[in-house]
């Protein structure tokens, strides 16, 4: 009896935290007429940025990356030259695809 209470709470520990566990997806398209050489992702709790590429992103072309925190995201981006383009406090928790333009503003799908 006591292999089966300490089984049963194990495994509602570990559905429990499994849920938590849980990163969302979503794809960061390129809306700008350049190539993205660099996407840089931070949020609101951690300004360490992380570089998303390992090669260029194309117009129109994008990456899927697992995200696990999805509100208070600010991404980077840069064209072969070091031309910036910041992209603060966007809210992902709904979205399935962000489409980055050169003006600063981004599509939330």
């Amino acid at each position: 009896m006591k292999k089966l209470l300490l089984s049963l709470s194990l495994a509602l520990m570990l559905g429990a935290f499994s849920g938590i566990a849980h990163a969302k997806s979503v794809i960061i398209a390129n809306g700008c007429d350049f190539p993205l050489h660099f996407i840089g992702l931070s949020t609101a709790s951690d300004k360490q940025v992380t570089n998303l590429l390992s090669e260029p992103v194309a117009p129109g072309d994008g990456i899927k990356v697992d995200l696990n925190i999805t509100k208070g995201i600010d991404l980077t981006v840069q064209d072969n030259e070091g031309t910036q383009v910041d992209f603060s406090g966007l809210d992902l928790s709904n979205a399935s695809k962000v489409t980055l333009k050169a003006d600063g503003t981004a599509a939330i799908e």
